[in-house]
């Protein structure tokens, strides 16, 4: 089976890894974050608007294989502060709508000055 490598024109990965890899029906999304392409963080100190940015990133490694947000079965979210869960919670809920994916949620260091949030995820489309 071969592999394609996912890289929407508007982001470029800061470091040896693929934005996405879809192999058949499947795709891994590297864990996105709310950085520039100048590895500058965006919405620093605000979890929603951080949030925000990293699905629509997903949204768009997703449209590089045809797929949506609707065929993500599973993410991992990793926050630098468990006291954000809520407001990344709230962009979730608001950006995956229902049948939501399966989901782990771990307080981490992220690699980057001002990052909060960073997500993970696999989609299959059926």
């Amino acid at each position: 089976m071969s592999k394609k490598v996912l890289q929407p024109k508007a982001w470029i990965p800061r470091g040896p890894y693929s934005l996405g890899t879809q192999v058949g029906n499947m795709v891994f999304i590297s864990g996105q974050i709310s950085q520039d392409n100048d590895g500058k963080a965006i919405g620093p100190g605000d979890a929603k608007a951080q949030t925000r940015v990293v699905i629509e990133k997903m949204q768009l490694i997703l449209a590089e294989a045809g797929m949506t947000l609707d065929d993500v079965v599973s993410t991992t979210v990793y926050l630098q502060d468990l006291a954000d869960y809520a407001a990344m919670n709230a962009v979730y809920i608001e950006l995956f709508k229902k049948d939501f994916p399966a989901r782990a949620t771990v307080r981490a260091d992220l690699a980057g000055e001002g990052l909060l949030v960073e997500i993970a995820g696999i989609a299959v489309k059926a």
